[in-house]
């Protein structure tokens, strides 16, 4: 097909309806402006009018100007080098570095060339932080939702995560940063460079200020960076995702500034489609796993919002984060009884991790039960029974707690990788009543219970 031309005859809130003379270019082609603009064509508004999102700013861009599209899909440059790099959603780096010799790998498709979704064996991922691995077990391939509204942890536990993963040297990280903030992007950055795991990640931004097309495209661009390590690599990789409901509210933004009647709430009615296209780019190669963390922002902590619910059906786990819980000191601020995994079977995790997690759960689901009573009453009016489930919830609740790695340098505690085994031994001796009489801040902050003198 030789280079298809037209011009633009309106630029409306980041979308440009481009006339063609003779054939349109196809959807999800790139489209460039004689000022160096990029579009992304998105729908066909007649026979000959295409309407394409902006995928770059567009001040220097006017009515009439001639669009060029020479058979080129979106598409992001890629190759061994990208990790310890920082880019835009085309591949371009934005750490002040030089990147040569990236080859173009299609944002919408499978790099590998492989037709089928691979399914690797289950195998246990050991997170190192305890209130995953025992609540919220997580298997190499799965995704892993990390729900809660502003300031509860969301991207301290993305951050730790990529560091225990690193320090464990069970694979390559790939961030894709959807809509937040320059500042957590820079943030995030010198963090992991401070932890020296800066090596093993490559990450991927479209911030806040950047057009919707932008962010709701840079997914894509992390997903397939994703796919290129895992397929290159012959290595695990491990996709974390921040913001997901930045990038369905991306989507919200251009339905908008299309004129799409828009559903509940005002999200897109192609809310679940969008989505999907997202979440299914995320997929398996060959043995290799690509394991997703994606961080969701929960607005006004509402959990029933019909984003988070869309998000909730493709995820595997989920750890729903609490403000209650936060506003106690008690962090990670994981609500236990809200948070779920597939991988919590007995035929996965095998029977002693199951029947320690369903007793922690049921533990703390009757120390819910009696919190009013206690509250009012205070716990010496509860019956024997109930006062040791009361004490042994509480000695729960403070021992799942942990120093995080990130965060040394605001609680002056190292962080502390604890192994699923030493996880397992100190619920158990809990359970048990072992600790019963044990002052609760002897266990607050801790590793392993052996560090309980």
């Amino acid at each position: 097909m030789k280079e298809i031309k037209g011009k633009i005859i309106s630029i409306r809130n980041g979308v440009a309806e481009i006339k063609f003379e003779k054939a349109l270019p196809p959807i999800h082609g790139l489209l460039k402006s004689e000022t160096g603009a990029f579009f992304e064509a998105i729908e066909k508004k007649d026979l000959k009018t295409m309407r394409a999102i902006a995928l770059s700013p567009l001040e220097k861009s006017s009515r009439n100007e001639t669009v060029s599209y020479g058979e080129k899909t979106l598409s992001v440059r890629l190759n061994e080098n990208i990790l310890g790099r920082m880019f835009d959603m085309f591949g371009n780096p934005i750490d002040d570095m030089l990147f040569e010799n990236g080859a173009s790998f299609p944002l919408y498709g499978n790099i590998a060339g492989n037709s089928e979704i691979s399914t690797p064996k289950s195998r246990i991922l050991e997170t190192g932080i305890k209130i995953i691995d025992l609540i919220s077990p997580v298997a190499f391939g799965d995704k892993i939702g990390l729900f809660g509204g502003a300031g509860v942890g969301k991207t301290v536990l993305t951050t730790e995560l990529m560091h225990n993963i690193s320090l464990k040297k069970i694979g390559y990280s790939v961030f894709g940063g959807v809509g937040e903030r320059i500042r957590e992007g820079n943030d995030l950055y010198l963090t992991l460079k401070n932890l020296g795991v800066l090596g093993n990640v490559a990450l991927y931004f479209g911030e806040m200020d950047k057009a919707p097309g932008v962010r709701a495209r840079v997914g894509l661009s992390a997903a397939a960076a994703a796919e290129f390590l895992c397929d290159k690599m012959k290595q695990d990789t491990f996709f974390f995702v921040d913001n997901v409901f930045r990038y369905a509210m991306a989507g919200m933004e251009i339905g908008a500034i299309l004129g799409h009647v828009p559903s509940e709430l005002g999200y897109q009615a192609t809310l679940e489609s969008d989505l999907a296209v997202f979440e299914e780019r995320i997929r398996n190669v060959g043995n290799n796993a690509i394991t997703s963390v994606q961080a969701v922002y929960v607005p006004a902590d509402d959990i029933t919002d019909p984003a988070i619910v869309a998000i909730f059906s493709h995820l595997d786990s989920s750890l729903v984060l609490s403000r209650d819980i936060a506003e106690k000191g008690i962090y990670p601020a994981v609500d236990i009884l809200r948070s779920f995994s597939v991988r919590l079977d007995r035929d996965i995790v095998g029977e002693r991790h199951f029947d320690i997690a369903s007793k922690v759960k049921s533990t703390f689901q009757k120390y819910m039960e009696l919190s009013h009573i206690i509250a009012i009453l205070g716990i010496d009016e509860l019956s024997r029974a109930d006062r040791l489930t009361a004490k042994r919830a509480e000695r729960l609740r403070q021992f799942l707690t942990q120093p995080l790695f990130v965060t040394e340098a605001f609680q002056k505690t190292p962080g502390i990788y604890v192994p699923l085994e030493k996880t397992l031994d100190g619920c158990e001796r809990i359970l048990a009543g072992e600790f019963d009489d044990t002052d609760l801040d002897k266990l607050y902050m801790i590793g392993s219970i052996d560090q309980i003198k």
